[in-house]
């Protein structure tokens, strides 16, 4: 397992920050200038760069137009950084006879080994990384993405990447469409297919514009770095982005990858609270082996069939840790989506949810409930008997999963804002042998309890639900339906012995602390708030 190298990595590469960058009057003309296509320009200087074996290309302050039908091939032994004393900006130029919707594209040849790309402000162009098998680490940090396509930041069949210290931005115009999105119809901030052993690391999927006051304060020194190039942008050259720009279906999604740390990331996607848009998950991680999701904070990814904070479809060795996650939820589904139907070594622990949204905004019936609790298994597979019917079987008569083994969920606290009532632990159709949920899950404001205000169980444990059993014509304090009790999945076994050493004492990052949710009502729950009763 190489996590700990991943771990030290992360802060071994950290960087001091610009500070807020000052508006440069005198540099503001080269802004107004009409874009100009620089495509050809810019190549010849990565060219030239190459040849004489110039390592950094340092990049001047200015819009540089970039074509869309003609990517910059960025030349072996060659990275850009951009001007540390006012913003680079590449924006896309797009051939409006050819209907060319693409983002303009820097792609890195499989020969490229070691590169960086930091500190630029990218205007619907992406980063297109060739398959390769280099051994150097290479870097995208520092920078701003706006829109980007399919992917701002696309890596297929590749490895040792480290993407550090962004801020990924989408407006409306730029959503998705599709609202069971496919693999082609949908979009992200960061898309992994077939990668191995890299990092995602400290940067921001989303924001609301208007709060970037609120975040600023409590972004990491990385975090603020490409978040005073926004700053830039707004207030010096007054731009006029929308204000929501957190319209990408996902942060980061992963496809058949191996061995990928997302840790310290801020994602967010807020909406009003009935809006709905075409998302995906905030994290999606499909096929894949060892992926380690830690410390990061994830709101906005709505409660719905495709949506929460991170969705594994089909997954092996995945470690869910030290995550703060507002109104969104973990969900491990078995799915032909992926090249495997297993779901095996699966690890939820020391997390903070916080659930906020009321009960208007729930799934339809037979579906409340059951895909949408804080942490939730099922299996398509089986519970549409091998992809023969559809939809699933949806009730207590599901078959039980023969996909899934060695479950651990331990150590998580839930709460629920006053008016509404707590979510539970959904098991799904799981074999109950197959998953080992400690009583060290627990609730840290009040238990849930019946419509009388009597307890549904004693004490702050978090309760379970099995196979959609619920009792009949009985509701809880709130009107939510109340799971049949049901403890065999319970243990007194200590199961921080099922997580790696190395994760088992990080701390959830502060970040929550610059968000107020539900349409700027809700302030968000400090995470190490005790569990209920003090026990």
């Amino acid at each position: 397992m190489k996590i700990f190298f991943a771990i030290a990595t992360i802060f071994a590469i950290a960087v001091p920050a610009f500070g807020e960058l000052a508006c440069r009057k005198d540099l503001n003309e080269v802004y107004k200038r009409p874009l100009q296509d620089y495509t050809a320009i810019l190549q010849e200087l990565v060219d030239k760069a190459s040849e004489q074996s110039e390592p950094v290309l340092l990049l001047k302050s200015g819009r540089f137009g970039l074509r869309a039908s003609q990517p910059i091939m960025l030349k072996p032994g060659v990275s850009l950084k951009g001007n540390e004393d006012a913003p680079t900006v590449f924006v896309a130029i797009h051939d409006a006879a050819e209907n060319d919707k693409e983002p303009a594209t820097i792609q890195v040849p499989a020969a490229a080994s070691g590169w960086f790309i930091k500190d630029i402000v990218m205007d619907d162009v992406n980063i297109d990384i060739q398959p390769h098998e280099n051994t150097d680490t290479a870097m995208i940090q520092g920078n701003v993405f706006l829109n980007g396509g399919r992917g701002s930041v696309i890596s297929k069949f590749g490895t040792k990447l480290l993407v550090d210290s962004n801020v990924f931005l989408r407006d409306e115009k730029h959503a998705g469409t599709e609202m069971i999105p496919k693999y082609d119809t949908t979009n992200t901030g960061i898309l992994f297919d077939s990668q191995t052993n890299s990092i995602i690391s400290e940067n921001i999927f989303g924001m609301d514009l208007r709060h970037f006051d609120d975040l600023y304060p409590h972004a990491s020194v990385g975090m603020q770095r490409p978040l005073d190039l926004a700053h830039y942008m707004l207030k010096c050259l007054n731009e006029t982005w929308d204000n929501q720009q957190g319209y990408m279906a996902s942060a980061v999604q992963l496809y058949m990858s191996n061995d990928i740390t997302i840790q310290q990331n801020i994602l967010n996607a807020t909406f009003p609270d009935t809006k709905p848009i075409a998302q995906d998950h905030g994290i999606s991680v499909v096929g894949s082996n060892q992926t380690y999701i830690l410390q990061n904070f994830v709101a906005g990814w709505q409660l719905a069939d495709f949506g929460g904070a991170v969705r594994f479809t089909s997954a092996v060795d995945s470690y869910v840790v030290s995550n703060y996650l507002a109104n969104t939820a973990v969900m491990m589904y078995v799915a032909n989506h992926a090249d495997f139907l297993q779901m095996d070594n699966m690890v939820v622990y020391d997390n903070f949810l916080y659930r906020f949204l009321d009960h208007n905004v729930d799934p339809e019936p037979p579906l409340d409930g059951w895909l949408y609790e804080g942490i939730t298994f099922f299996d398509f597979w089986t519970a549409r008997l091998n992809y023969t019917i559809r939809p699933p079987i949806w009730n207590e008569s599901v078959p039980i999963s023969p996909l899934a083994h060695d479950f651990t969920i331990s150590h998580n606290k839930f709460g629920a804002a006053g008016d509404i009532d707590p979510n539970v632990i959904s098991m799904g159709n799981i074999n109950p042998d197959e998953m080992a949920v400690d009583r060290a899950n627990c609730y840290v404001t009040k238990p849930l309890r019946y419509n009388n205000d009597l307890p549904y169980m004693d004490g702050n444990t978090v309760p379970l639900l099995w196979r959609q059993k619920y009792q009949n014509n009985v509701r809880g304090l709130h009107g939510a339906k109340m799971p049949i009790r049901f403890d065999r999945s319970f243990t007194d076994d200590n199961l921080r012995s099922q997580v790696p050493q190395a994760l088992r004492k990080l701390r959830i990052p502060e970040y929550w602390r610059a968000f107020t949710l539900r349409n700027n009502t809700v302030p968000m729950m400090d995470p190490n708030t005790p569990c209920f009763g003090g026990v």
